[in-house]
């Protein structure tokens, strides 16, 4: 990455400040749902962007895995949708 936007020892990600917030939404809605699949329903987005999403803010964290970036962001996640039920898909 240019321009000095890199994670102390993490090459070419950004801090764990830059995720955006749609990006925060949807892992604080996959975390809640218990899916991806779940998290797209209830979000009225497709698997795919839902993926996209997640694959964003995992880089953006430096983070291999969907838990690693839970982990990192769950300071920052927006509270759940109240009405939201974790479902198993």
């Amino acid at each position: 990455m240019v321009g000095g936007g890199e994670a102390a020892g993490v090459r070419g990600c950004r801090p764990a400040g830059r995720a955006t917030d749609r990006e925060l939404a949807v892992v604080a809605t996959v975390l809640v749902a218990g899916s991806e699949k779940a998290a797209a329903h209830h979000l009225g987005l497709s698997h795919s962007t839902v993926k996209h999403h997640l694959a964003n803010a995992r880089s953006k964290v430096g983070a291999e895995t969907t838990a690693q970036v839970v982990r990192i962001l769950v300071p920052r996640l927006p509270e759940p949708n109240r009405g939201m039920t974790r479902t198993d898909d």
